[in-house]
């Protein structure tokens, strides 16, 4: 079940519970997350930010980029947010991680921006 608030109230929900998820590796997950909701916030069709409870994690952040539904996930295992282009199943389109560069983030929303201005 997806539950919609103001954008900011469920990206403030994700974060807090993925941060919760990465006690252990919170140091380097604070940065990617802050990240990831921070393009998402400035990137996302407004009112199309979305949280989906999930039994085994912190849940899904929907959103829709230029009429494309995508959904974020944190993977408690390897602790980076994964990218999926409308689907919750099989491999993600994107990685976010510690190793992520900045730059990369920027790019990948960025991109975002372009298509839904072109």
């Amino acid at each position: 079940m997806s539950v919609l608030t103001s954008d900011g109230a469920t990206l403030r929900a994700f974060a807090d519970s993925v941060l919760r998820a990465a006690e252990e590796n919170a140091e380097e997950v604070v940065p990617v997350i802050l990240a990831v909701t921070g393009g998402v916030l400035t990137e996302a069709e407004p009112g199309s930010i979305a949280l989906q409870d999930e039994d085994d994690g912190p849940g899904l952040l929907w959103a829709t980029f230029a009429g494309r539904r995508m959904v974020f996930r944190y993977n408690i295992l390897t602790a980076m947010v994964e990218l999926r282009d409308g689907r919750t199943d099989g491999n993600p389109t994107r990685l976010f991680g510690r190793r992520a560069l900045p730059m990369d983030i920027v790019n990948f929303f960025g991109a975002l921006r372009a298509e839904r201005r072109g």
